[in-house]
Order: structure tokens, then C-alpha cells, then sequence
């Protein structure tokens, strides 16, 4: 084991608000940025921790929070860490029956939301529940007053009831690397949640290699604008503590551009999605432009999408570069040393393309249960489909059949409450099985080929478990097969083969007169299988619902290769048959 710069991350963090170079964060609201100095957070985390342990959270106490990420987000789960207990992220669109299963799996009994009526009514009517409900903004009379408390409230009685320096001091120094910090919740093979225990260890051994890739001067404006239930972000907002960053949270994803304009950020970490949002809007402005510029646009912005943006810049390359990409780099914010996105694989020609544009794209590799970071592409030995070199802790391999196996000090220990099935997450010899496959290439640089597990991963880095959700929509009479899209793509669809016969019946065609292509053009046929997926959907997450799909009048079988000898669906095949109609699917 390394010996590590702090024991845990509230000793980092308050010795960060100890150091004048700190310069604290800033939380947008109300269009303008509010700063919460290194003195106000130490003595608002004071009062926090007195007031968390006037209501009862001690040693081995699970703390949810239901939130979107603020200094308030940050500081209670600091707070919680030096009561002893532990804090439990969850996302505000989950479904009723995971958010039941993580409170229950937890044995979450304190919850913290922003506001009881900001809860979707299928959770908000389960609160009353919680022996305590923090509120970020105020009472509302959504719930009961009798388990409800102001943030200002939590303050005040904190102010009351305040721990002294020395007791302070002492709960911080009791806290042990190995301690399980949080435990946050990722899909499993079957879809159902499984606990990741992270330790402080887990967390705080990335942060000296990765300060060898990421070098930005103390004090450097970062923006952070995914949400600190995500494992990623969480752990980035921390390494920020770590280097002393200007840390500014945005509060809205949607107003990337305008906070850009207004932070001048030299980190910006993102998931694919964000990406692909800019990656549209430049492209839109190229059907946009004015007459006399829309010749130049679509031509530089053709070189972006296909020249090696490791080769040296042709010169039309740097004509381009001159009348084009610097503008478009200036509307993005021109400060940024790196932009790291991670979660789900980035799409190679969206990364070649802003590489091409001069925008320091940098791809990373993670997991939930690596805490999170495996690899990070940050240098020129990566390329566009590369997730970088593994991070020098970590010890990577090849399984016989491709799967990478990780070993390593950020590499969690178990799933929660699941003690007699860990084993089968690990090799005999210690690695964890990702359940993704890859291969090292030339320059050392690790690529990832796909999941070996059947799961499917988004764009915007959520798990989808593709079996359960064919399988329910398989349930109707009409469906004869059904294959779910959602690796690397922005929201879920699927692909639906209809079952013949039972088409045929619905429509009252007799058998000479019907035809796969009429049943599947038919408004009757449409109708039923629209309500199919309705009716799927009001048992997913939102982000495993299905948002669009394909009728198509091809029956699957072993001689066009969509069978496998089993019978089962060939995923893959059926991609690549139809990838002209699911590209469609995903257009603007």
C-alpha cells in the first residue's frame, strides 16, 4: 500500500480551506456566481457536522442524497464522513422500484433533497418514511413538517449545539483510509442495483499519478456541471480540492456555453453527450452561415472530420485553422488545457474532430468500482479511440477472451451486502472483472472493443440492462423479438421483429393478401405496439425508457445470421444490418 498525502477526504478538504491558496467555490444562481470563501465553508461544515450529530448520524449510518450538486452537496457529504457515516448518492429520475431497493438495501433512515416538491410524486409519497428529511431550500407543505428541516434550520441548530475544535479535530483524525466513505449504486448484469463500497483509500490514491498528467497552476478555474451522484464528477470535484482549484458549479448542463464565456475554465470534465451537443450545434452552424460562409464552414469542418490530427497541419489545414477553428475555439472558451470525458466511450470521429479543431480533448476509462479512473489518454501517445495508458497504481491484463482485469489500491472491495457472491467479481489472483473488452495497442494505449457483460452503456454514461427490457416487451403477442440500441447512443430504442401470424390475425387479412411490409405500415399495428412500449416504460428508469424504435418486416432466423444456433438474438448482427435505420433514429 502507498502512503497517502491525506488519511481521508475530509482531512484534505479541510486542509485545503486551511490554505490561502485555496480560493474556495462558486455556485451559479440567478445569473450571477456566488462565492462561498474557504472561512464560510470550514465554519458552515462545523456546524453541519454538530447539527448531523445532535439528529443521531454516527458510525456506520447511511445518509441519501437526492440533489443536484452544489457547495451544500459537497459539504454534507464531508459532513456525514466525519460523523462516521456514510453517504448514499441517488439520482432524482430513478424508478420507484430502484430508489425503494437502495434505501432498503442501504438502510438509508436521513435523506438530502433540495426541496420535498422537486421530488418526482412517485418517491416524494415514500419520504414521510425518513426519520429526517434535509431540505437544501426551504419547508414546503408537499410532506409533513414533523421529519422536515431547513437548511437554515440544520445551521442554527448547529450553531447551538457546535463542536468544539479540539472533538472536531479528533473526528476527522478517527476516520481510517479503509473506511467506506459511500457506497453508490451501478446496474448490474441482471439489472438489478448492486452497492459499490468505496474507501477513502479508493478515492485519494488516484490523485498523486493522476497530478502527473493533469498539471494546472493552484488556483486555476475549473467548472463542474455533471451531477456529483455520478462517481465521476464526484471524484473530480474532490481532486480539484486536492490541487486547490477555483472550483464553479454550473447549474444547469444546458448553459455550458454561456458558463464557458463566463469561467474561462482550464478543466472542463464531460460525458460523451455534451460533446455531441457542441459537435451539432457546429455542424448546424454550417447549414446556418451566411451564403458567402457556408462554402468555407462545411469545407473546414469536413477536414476537422477526417484529417490525423496527430499529422503535421496541411496548409489548407492551417488556412482552416486561421479563418475557423480559432473563432469557433474562442466561442468555446480558449483556456482550456484539457477536456476530459469519461463514462462511456466517446464516439472516435466526434474526438478526431475537436482534436482537429485544436480543443485538448482527452478520453478516459472508468468504473464505479475503480473509484473511478482505470486510464486516461492525456498525451500524444493517445489517438481517437484510445483510452489513454492505465493509471500507474493499477495493474491491467487481457482474460482469455479479451476481458480487462484491473488490480489496484482504487479498486473497491466488494458490492454491499452481497459478501458470499464477491468472489465471483474477482479473479483468483485479486483482479476485477470489468465485464469490458479491449486490447493494447502499439503506443501502450488501452481500447476498449465492447462490453463482455450484457450490458449496454449510453452516451451519457447510464447503465441499461438490455435482457429484462426485451423480454417485457416480448410479452406481447405481436412481438416476436425485440433488440435494445444504447451503447454510446444518446437515449435507448430497439429494434422489433413481429411475430407473423398473430399480425396477420389482428389485421383480419386473409394469409395470400398479407404481407410482413402491410403489417408493418399498418396504423393498427403501430398503435398496439406503441402502447406495448408505454407500458414497458412505466416499470424502467428514465433514462432505460425507450424513446423511439423500428418495426421491421424481417424475420430473424439462423441463415441471415440474426440467429445464433440457440436461437438467441445476435445482437451485433442485427446492428449491423439495420445501422442505416438506427443512425436515422439518433439524427437531430
Amino acid at each position: 500500500m502507498s502512503t497517502l498525502k491525506y488519511k481521508s477526504l475530509p482531512a484534505m478538504f479541510v486542509a485545503a480551506c486551511e490554505n490561502r491558496d485555496f480560493p474556495g467555490v462558486f455556485l451559479r444562481e440567478n445569473n450571477s456566481w456566488r462565492e462561498y470563501t474557504p472561512k464560510e465553508l470550514l465554519n458552515t461544515l462545523k456546524k453541519l457536522v454538530s447539527a448531523f450529530k445532535y439528529f443521531g448520524i454516527k458510525k456506520g449510518s447511511s445518509v441519501g442524497i437526492i440533489a443536484p450538486s452544489s457547495p451544500e452537496w459537497l459539504l454534507t457529504d464531508i459532513a456525514v464522513q466525519i460523523c462516521g457515516g456514510i453517504t448514499v448518492p441517488l439520482f432524482p429520475n430513478i424508478s420507484e422500484e430502484n430508489f425503494l431497493f437502495q434505501c432498503k438495501d442501504a438502510s438509508i433512515r436521513n435523506i438530502l433533497v433540495e426541496k420535498t416538491c422537486s421530488i418526482e410524486p412517485e418517491l416524494a409519497k415514500h419520504l414521510q418514511e425518513f426519520r429526517h428529511i434535509f431540505c437544501l431550500h426551504g419547508n414546503d407543505t408537499s410532506v409533513p413538517n414533523n421529519n422536515e428541516i431547513a437548511w437554515e434550520s440544520l445551521l442554527r441548530i448547529g450553531s447551538q449545539y457546535q463542536i468544539d475544535d479540539i472533538d472536531f479535530a479528533a473526528s476527522i483524525n478517527d476516520i481510517d483510509s479503509e473506511d467506506i466513505f459511500s457506497i453508490i449504486y451501478t446496474s448490474g448484469s441482471t439489472g438489478v442495483p448492486k452497492g459499490v463500497e468505496l474507501s477513502h483509500r479508493n478515492i485519494l490514491s488516484q490523485y498523486e499519478p493522476l497530478e502527473e498528467r493533469i498539471n494546472v497552476p493552484t488556483g486555476s478555474p475549473v467548472l463542474s456541471v455533471l451531477p456529483m451522484a455520478h462517481v465521476f464528477e464526484r471524484a473530480v470535484v474532490y481532486y480539484y480540492i486536492y490541487i486547490k482549484a477555483k472550483i464553479y458549479f454550473g447549474d444547469d448542463p444546458k448553459q455550458l456555453s454561456t458558463f464557458l464565456k463566463e469561467v474561462h475554465p482550464v478543466i472542463l470534465t464531460v460525458v460523451p453527450r455534451l460533446l455531441e451537443r457542441v459537435y451539432e450545434k457546429i455542424l448546424k452552424l454550417s447549414r446556418t452561415a451566411s451564403h458567402a460562409q457556408r462554402p468555407l464552414l462545411k469545407r473546414a469542418i469536413r477536414y476537422a472530420q477526417i484529417a490525423d490530427p496527430l499529422a503535421k497541419r496541411s496548409f489548407i489545414g492551417r488556412i482552416y485553422e486561421a479563418l475557423v477553428f480559432k473563432k469557433i475555439r474562442e466561442s468555446l472558451g480558449s483556456s482550456f488545457k484539457y477536456i476530459i470525458s469519461g463514462s462511456s466511450a466517446l464516439n472516435k470521429n466526434i474526438c478526431r474532430f475537436f482534436l482537429n479543431l485544436g480543443i485538448p480533448v482527452c478520453e478516459g476509462y472508468g468504473m464505479t468500482e475503480t473509484a473511478p479512473v482505470i486510464s486516461l489518454n492525456t498525451d500524444e501517445l493517445g489517438r481517437p479511440g484510445s483510452v489513454g495508458k492505465p493509471l500507474e497504481i493499477m495493474e491491467l491484463k487481457l482474460s482469455d477472451d479479451g476481458e480487462i482485469l484491473v488490480r489496484g489500491e482504487n479498486v473497491f472491495k466488494g458490492y454491499h451486502n452481497l459478501q458470499e457472491k464477491n468472489s465471483e467479481f474477482f479473479t483468483d489472483d485479486g483482479f476485477f472483472k470489468t465485464g469490458d473488452s479491449g486490447y493494447f495497442g502499439s503506443n501502450g494505449g488501452l481500447y476498449l472493443t465492447g462490453r463482455i457483460k450484457e450490458m449496454l452503456k449510453t452516451s451519457t454514461g447510464k447503465y441499461v440492462s438490455p435482457v429484462p427490457i426485451e423480454e417485457e416487451l416480448c410479452h406481447n403477442s405481436l412481438i416476436s423479438s425485440a433488440c435494445v440500441i444504447a451503447n454510446n447512443r444518446k437515449f435507448v430504442s430497439v429494434i422489433l421483429f413481429l411475430q407473423p401470424e398473430n399480425a396477420r390475425q389482428l389485421l383480419e387479412i386473409d394469409g395470400e393478401q398479407f404481407s410482413m411490409e402491410k403489417a408493418v405500415a399498418s396504423n393498427r399495428i403501430n398503435e398496439s405496439i406503441a402502447k406495448c412500449i408505454e407500458k414497458a416504460n412505466q416499470h424502467l428508469n428514465y433514462w432505460e425508457q425507450i424513446r423511439k424504435w423500428i418495426i421491421v418486416p424481417d424475420i430473424p432466423d439462423t441463415n441471415n445470421g440474426m440467429l445464433t444456433p440457440t436461437l438467441k438474438l445476435r445482437r451485433r448482427v442485427v446492428e449491423k444490418i439495420y445501422c442505416e435505420q438506427i443512425d436515422k433514429l439518433y439524427e437531430e
